[in-house]
């Protein structure tokens, strides 16, 4: 079995860290052992990462990485590598505890680091108070005072990590974000631009611009990324797309997400984003088909893996197949269910399935349910102005 959660606690070289490789997280069975662990490696993309773990006696190989998020995770300005304390297997549990899962195991870890040195400390205590010298008793009474506080040291240092830490505060970035609260995100990213890569920071801010109406500015701060020697081009382009489609410039949005597959066409969420952008504006069914195959065909993460329905739920109500638009979105709605409660984005792209399901069943004449469907929806499809969305909603039940 490839070591490579050693590799990474290894302190590389000044020279060994320009040329670092992206970090892919995963989970596998080890063919030997049949032991299942969650590790990670080093690799050029997930396709390579892929191949190297299935010539390492390893098989059931589920990929908790995708290319995007390896190469913004190399551009973290400060990244915190997997070690004894923290393992690949708590990285990955992260994205589903929440606030109260991420204090609680913090407060333990805490606790675990700091266990000999309370247990000896409440010994020696211990063993004075049995003492019958008063004079000792008095400087226990200090020293209690004293292991109370260390004793309640780790919660209270949970607690601060947790309500402050950079990663809540950009998940609220986030969440004001999928409401269309530019405003919001606008105020709170000074706050967190440090921690964050420059090409996150900056085409957050680019596309909140662009939300307001400001798009020229967006384009300004967007402009200078283009020559950045460490941002890929094709995550340039593909956040730029991200720009014009919030400025809901369509078309531009199309022709630069064209532009990412080809930069990278071994890219699945570039196909699969190159795809979605086909679909909103009901162009190229076949080509949008096409680049799905193409996707599901490489390796996929484990969340890129619960957007393919909601994407094929997508084609197939543009190919009027509304009984299977219906149930690959609710496939979709389902396989987020996991991450609803914590990640931002599970929650948007949940009400986009049950947008998409709304159309299929108004579509069916399933008018009542359609209804009940799309209102849940609604709220963010108006605080992101989906109108084409909302207005084939509204065309459907008028027939």
């Amino acid at each position: 079995m490839i070591d490579s959660q050693k590799s990474t606690r290894q302190a590389p070289t000044t020279s060994q860290q320009t040329i670092r490789m992206p970090e892919y997280f995963y989970t596998a069975t080890d063919r030997l052992t049949r032991k299942r662990e969650t590790n990670s490696i080093e690799a050029a993309s997930a396709q390579e990462a892929l191949c190297e773990l299935e010539t390492a006696e390893l098989d059931k190989i589920v990929l908790h990485t995708d290319d995007v998020a390896a190469a913004v995770s190399q551009m973290m300005p400060r990244k915190v590598s997997v070690n004894e304390d923290i393992t690949a297997s708590d990285y990955v549990s992260f994205r589903t505890i929440g606030d109260f899962g991420f204090f609680v195991y913090l407060t333990k870890n805490l606790y675990w680091q700091a266990r000999w040195g309370l247990l000896v400390s409440s010994g020696l205590l211990l063993f004075v108070f049995l003492e019958e010298n008063d004079f000792q008793r008095t400087y226990a009474n200090i020293g209690l005072l004293v292991l109370f506080c260390l004793w309640l040291a780790p919660p209270v240092i949970a607690l601060y990590a947790t309500l402050f830490s950079p990663t809540r505060k950009y998940n609220q970035i986030q969440e004001d974000f999928y409401w269309g609260r530019w405003d919001e995100v606008l105020r709170r990213l000074p706050r967190v631009r440090k921690h964050l890569p420059l090409i996150e920071a900056r085409a957050r801010e680019a596309a909140s611009l662009a939300g307001l109406g400001r798009l020229d500015e967006g384009l300004q701060i967007m402009g200078p990324l283009a020559d950045q020697p460490e941002i890929p081009h094709w995550m340039y382009l593909s956040r730029l797309a991200e720009v014009y489609e919030y400025a809901d410039q369509m078309e531009q949005c199309l022709a630069l997400r064209k532009q990412a597959y080809e930069a990278q066409p071994e890219n699945s969420v570039l196909k699969l984003g190159y795809a979605n952008t086909l679909l909103k504006l009901n162009l190229d069914s076949p080509l949008a088909h096409q680049l799905i195959e193409e996707a599901e065909a490489q390796p996929l993460s484990d969340l890129l893996q619960l957007f393919v329905p909601i994407t094929k739920g997508h084609l197939e109500l543009n190919l009027g197949h509304y009984q299977r638009a219906f149930f690959q979105c609710l496939e979709g709605e389902k396989g987020l269910k996991p991450f609803i409660s914590t990640q931002p984005f599970a929650r948007v792209y949940a009400d986009v399935a049950r947008a998409y399901a709304a159309i299929a069943l108004a579509e069916l004449g399933e008018t009542e349910k359609a209804e009940a469907l799309f209102q849940s929806a609604l709220p963010r499809l108006e605080a992101l102005k989906s109108t084409r969305t909302i207005d084939r909603y509204r065309e459907t039940t008028k027939r």
